[in-house]
C-alpha cells in the first residue's frame, strides 16, 4: 500500500455500514489516511436513495462515502461471507452498524474473526448499545433524540418537542467511533493485540448532555425548552430584530454590561433586579420582555454595529447560503474540491480540523456501486474465472 503522506497511511479499513454515523467514521479515517473499503449489498447503501440528487446519488451518500473504494458483496451467501473472511486478515479495522446479533448470524461478529487476525480492531456502532433490555432495538437519528432526552429540551418553551435540525447524534458517534478506533489502533500499536469498539447513539447522547444529565443526577433539575435561551445563563439567545433575528451571548457580566451599553440602555445593568446573573435567571421573563421592544427598534445591521462597538459577541441566525457566502469558511479552508467526470466539480466539508495547520485531502469521490470489487478481489489473488463465477452466482457486483 503506498504512503500518502498522512497519519493513518498503511491503515486499511473495511467499512460494512451504512446511512450516516458508520460511513462518517470511515471517511474521517480516510481523509487521515486509511485506505477504506466500502462493502454494500446488491440494493447500495440507502443513503443512496436520499434526496437531493445529484443524477443518480442521493448527496448524502456522496458527502459521507468520499475517499473510499467501494465493493459489493451478499452477506446472505457462504462465498460472501467467505470474501469478507479472506478480506481480514489484510485489514487493520472493520466497521459495522447492523442492528446488533446480525453480524454474530452471518458467522463473522467479532469472536468469529478475531482468530483470523488477532490485530484487528472491530468498530461496532449500535443505537441503544449492546447490552441491555434494549440491545436489539432499531434506532434511528430522530428516534434517539426523542429517547435519550435532546428532542424534550429543543424548541420553544410553548411548543411541541422538535428535532434538531442538524443530525448530530449520527454525526457525533462517527467522531466518537472514529477517535475510539484511533486510540484501539493507538493501544494495538503498544501491545500487538487488537479490540472491538462499542458505540452507540445513545452513549453519544449522554456525553453530548454531560451537565444536564449532572444537573439531574446530583440537583433532580429536568432541562426545559427554551427555544435558542440558555438554561443557565441570561441573556443568551436570538431576539427578533426590525427585519430579522440577532443572537448574542451575554455569558458574563461584563458581556452584559457591554449589552446595556451598545442598546444605550445602562440603566439595565444597574437595575437590583438584573444586577448578577442568578438574579437575571430568576427575572428572566421581566428581562426579555425589555430586549425584545428594545431589540425591534434596530435593524439587524445596526445591532450588530452596536455591540461590535460595545465589545459584544453577537450574529444574524445564519442559513447554509448565508455562512457559504459569508466568506470566513473559505478563508477558513474547511472545504475540499474533487472533480467527477460524470458530476464535474464538488465541494464537500473536510476533516474539522488540522494538523500542523493542514488538512487531510479527500482525493476520491464516493464510489459507484460495487466500483472497486474485481480490483478488491484481484488485490486478494482471486483469479478471473473465481471472480466471474462470483459474478455469475449474483455474490458479487463488480
Amino acid at each position: 500500500m503506498e504512503s500518502n503522506g498522512l497519519p493513518l497511511a498503511g491503515i486499511r479499513v473495511l467499512d460494512l455500514s451504512r446511512v450516516l454515523a458508520g460511513p462518517y467514521c470511515g471517511t474521517l479515517l480516510s481523509m487521515l489516511g486509511a485506505d477504506v473499503i466500502k462493502v454494500e449489498d446488491k440494493k447500495g447503501d440507502e443513503a443512496r436513495e436520499w434526496p437531493p440528487h445529484g443524477r443518480d446519488l442521493g448527496t448524502p451518500y456522496l458527502a459521507m462515502n468520499l475517499n473510499k473504494r467501494g465493493m459489493v458483496i451478499d452477506l446472505q451467501t457462504e462465498d460472501g461471507k467467505q470474501i469478507v473472511r479472506d478480506l481480514v486478515p489484510r485489514v487493520d479495522v472493520l466497521i459495522e452498524n447492523f442492528k446488533t446479533g446480525t453480524m454474530e448470524r452471518f458467522g463473522i461478529g467479532y469472536e468469529e474473526l478475531r482468530p483470523l487476525n488477532p490485530r484487528l480492531v472491530y468498530t461496532s456502532i449500535s443505537a441503544f448499545g449492546r447490552q441491555g433490555f434494549r440491545a436489539n432495538d432499531l434506532g434511528y437519528e430522530a428516534l434517539l433524540q426523542a429517547y435519550s432526552g435532546p428532542m424534550s429540551m429543543t424548541g420553544m418553551a410553548d411548543g411541541e418537542p422538535a428535532r434538531c435540525g442538524v443530525s448530530f447524534l449520527d454525526m457525533a458517534t462517527g467522531i466518537y467511533s472514529a477517535l475510539a478506533t484511533v486510540t484501539a489502533l493507538f493501544h494495538r500499536h503498544a501491545t500487538g493485540k487488537g479490540m472491538r469498539v462499542d458505540a452507540s447513539l445513545l452513549q453519544t447522547a449522554l456525553g453530548l448532555m454531560s451537565y444536564q444529565v449532572a444537573n439531574f443526577l446530583l440537583d433532580g433539575v429536568v432541562p426545559s425548552r427554551l427555544g435558542s435561551a440558555h438554561p443557565m445563563v441570561v441573556p443568551y439567545q436570538a431576539i427578533p430584530t426590525a427585519d430579522g433575528h440577532l443572537f448574542f451571548a451575554a455569558a458574563n457580566q461584563n458581556l452584559y454590561e457591554r449589552l446595556c451599553k451598545g442598546l444605550e440602555r445602562e440603566d439595565l445593568a444597574a437595575d437590583e433586579r438584573f444586577k448578577s446573573n442568578a438574579s437575571r435567571v430568576e427575572h428572566r421573563e421581566e428581562l426579555l420582555a425589555i430586549l425584545y421592544e428594545e431589540f425591534a427598534k434596530y435593524s439587524t445591521d445596526d445591532l450588530i454595529a452596536r455591540f461590535k462597538a460595545s465589545g459584544l459577541p453577537c450574529t444574524r441566525v445564519n442559513n447554509v447560503r448565508d455562512l457559504m457566502e459569508d466568506g470566513q469558511v473559505e478563508q477558513l479552508g474547511a472545504l475540499v474540491e474533487l472533480e467527477d467526470p460524470e458530476y464535474g466539480k464538488m465541494r464537500f466539508t473536510g476533516l474539522p480540523f488540522k494538523l500542523d495547520g493542514k488538512p487531510g485531502q479527500a482525493v476520491r469521490r464516493a464510489p459507484r456501486l460495487g466500483e472497486h470489487t474485481r480490483e478488491i478481489l484481484q488485490e486478494l489473488g482471486y483469479d478471473e474465472a473465481r471472480i466471474g463465477a462470483l459474478i455469475d452466482q449474483n455474490v458479487i457486483v463488480g
